[in-house]
Parts: structure tokens; C-alpha cells; sequence
């Protein structure tokens, strides 16, 4: 029978071009849990600094097989699905908003990642980067560029 350990999930949105090697060396020298403890990433380390937290989560999981966990706060629901295969995480990632009882209309956005969390400190293991241009209310043409990460660590 697999042990349980706690795994440590983040995901963290930058407004700027992040580049992977950077955010992957800046999170060896944090706390995941102590840094995404608030709507915006609290930590000075220059990689991380600015970061929005859309999601986070501490749960129980075996080191080997497959777990899932639902939250539910308000409006919003996240679901958490992966497996973890000794060191070798799969993740994924479903934040639906506007789920209110009788509201129609939602949001939902997936984000996924692979890769392995050994040595017990947190690891990068999803990037995605958006750009693009949009129009706001009075119209004006706003360019965007965001860098959203998934971060994870296990502690058996």
C-alpha cells in the first residue's frame, strides 16, 4: 500500500513574459504554501514578485495512484484531478466561476501540467503563455501578455 504525503498545488498568473528557467530557479529558495497565501504572491524573490494566485491547495495523496478534490467557495468551484507515480506528477486544473445556483452562465478555465516533484522542494511543472489584444469598454485596443505556471511540491 502507497504512503500519503502532502502535495502542495499552485497556480500563479504573471502579467508580463516570464521565462521558465527563471520562475523554475526562483521556486528552490521558497515556501509555496507561505508564498500563495493571499490573492498576490508574497515573496520578494525577483522570479515570483507580482504574481496573482488563482488557485491553491494542500491535500493528502498516496505516492502512488490517482486523487481528486473539490472546493467550493461562493461562485466559484475548483476541481483538482492527478496522479502521482512515485516522484512523476500529472496535474490538472478546472476553476469554474459564476456556478450559483440558478446562473447559467460560467467560466471555465483548465490548467494543466507533468513533471516531477522530487527533492521536496517546489517545481515547475505547467507554463502557458497568452498574448493578444482586446478591446476595453471605451474601446481602446489593450495588447496583454500574460505567463500562467503551475507549481507543485511533495513532502511524503
Amino acid at each position: 500500500m502507497a504512503r500519503a504525503g502532502r502535495l502542495d498545488v499552485a497556480v500563479i498568473q504573471f502579467t508580463d513574459k516570464r521565462e521558465p528557467a527563471t520562475i523554475a530557479e526562483a521556486l528552490h529558495g521558497v515556501d509555496l504554501a507561505t508564498i500563495t497565501d493571499s490573492d498576490r504572491t508574497e515573496t520578494k524573490v525577483p522570479g515570483l514578485v507580482s504574481g496573482w494566485v488563482i488557485f491553491t491547495q494542500s491535500l493528502n495523496v498516496p505516492s502512488g495512484g490517482k486523487f481528486a478534490s473539490t472546493t467550493r467557495l461562493t461562485d466559484q468551484r475548483a476541481d483538482i484531478t492527478g496522479s502521482l507515480n512515485g516522484t512523476n506528477l500529472s496535474v490538472e486544473v478546472t476553476i469554474l466561476q459564476g456556478v450559483k445556483i440558478g446562473l447559467r452562465k460560467h467560466k471555465q478555465n483548465t490548467y494543466s501540467g507533468a513533471g516531477s516533484v522530487a527533492g521536496g522542494v517546489p517545481q515547475l511543472i505547467g507554463i502557458t503563455r497568452s498574448t493578444g489584444k482586446t478591446a476595453n469598454s471605451r474601446g481602446r485596443i489593450i495588447s496583454y501578455d500574460y505567463t500562467t505556471i503551475i507549481a507543485a511540491v511533495y513532502r511524503p
